[in-house]
């Protein structure tokens, strides 16, 4: 073949190769643009301060982990500020990058952000005294474990306090934080959670079938106390009062 005809078949072939790197540049780039991200996509942690117990990853005692299971079913992990008392969770809450806190105290609307409920299918399985349906209200907290309050003399009868989890206004990883409020209203949590801290839980399929917490326990401790009327709704203000 002579040598110019050589060249110029050389010449067509890079110009070949040129054109293809070009259509695939600009099919990756319509690929980049037409992408969007996800706004409901999983973060790769999340941050929750509360009381000793509430957030056990096996560390204290390896048949006690409701933390790992959910670490390595959404990628989200976990890591746990934990307390003694609610004096040291309440003056932790400014000091601490959290998106989650799980107290027996309401804690101030201003520092929290109102649930979206609709994000938590698991929302209307919660024990039907909390399903209170308010339209003018929004809802901060969710019921996290039936505590039981101790009386202080043989005359005061003993009575329950709601502990529940609350969303920060700054919470960072806010996809995680839905994914651990739904983690933590599965009835298999609800009864690893009760059985550990002798609490009853909020969904009351927990309570049957689970072998750590036992069939009668949950009709044993509430049969014991008394339910406040105040206690059985989830935190709410009016919405057109406050802001989150």
């Amino acid at each position: 073949m002579p040598k110019n005809k050589i060249l110029r078949f050389f010449g067509v072939c890079l110009a070949c190769v040129v054109l293809i790197a070009c259509k695939q540049d600009k099919q990756k780039g319509v690929t980049n643009i037409d992408k969007k991200a996800d706004p409901q996509a999983l973060e790769s942690e999340l941050h929750i301060l509360a009381l000793n117990g509430r957030i056990e990853s096996g560390k204290n005692n390896p048949d006690i982990d409701w933390v790992t299971p959910f670490e390595n079913a959404t990628g989200c992990k976990v890591q746990a500020t934990l307390v003694e008392n609610n004096l040291l969770l309440g003056s932790s809450m400014g000091n601490q990058n959290v998106d989650l806190v799980i107290s027996t105290e309401s804690a101030t609307t201003e520092f929290m952000q109102p649930l979206d409920t609709s994000r938590l299918r698991s929302y209307k399985e919660l024990d039907k005294r909390f399903l209170v349906q308010a339209v003018a209200t929004r809802i901060f907290a969710l019921p996290f474990q039936w505590q039981l309050i101790k009386p202080v003399s043989p005359e005061t009868e003993i009575v329950t306090q709601v502990e529940s989890t609350y969303l920060l206004a700054n919470a960072k990883n806010i996809n995680c934080a839905y994914a651990w409020m739904e983690w933590s209203l599965s009835p298999k949590v609800q009864a690893d959670i009760a059985a550990s801290l002798g609490t009853i839980p909020v969904v009351p399929a927990a309570c049957v079938g689970n072998e750590a917490l036992g069939d009668d326990a949950c009709k044993q401790r509430m049969s014991e106390v008394v339910v406040p009327e105040s206690q059985v709704a989830p935190a709410e203000v009016p919405a057109e009062t406050k802001t989150p």
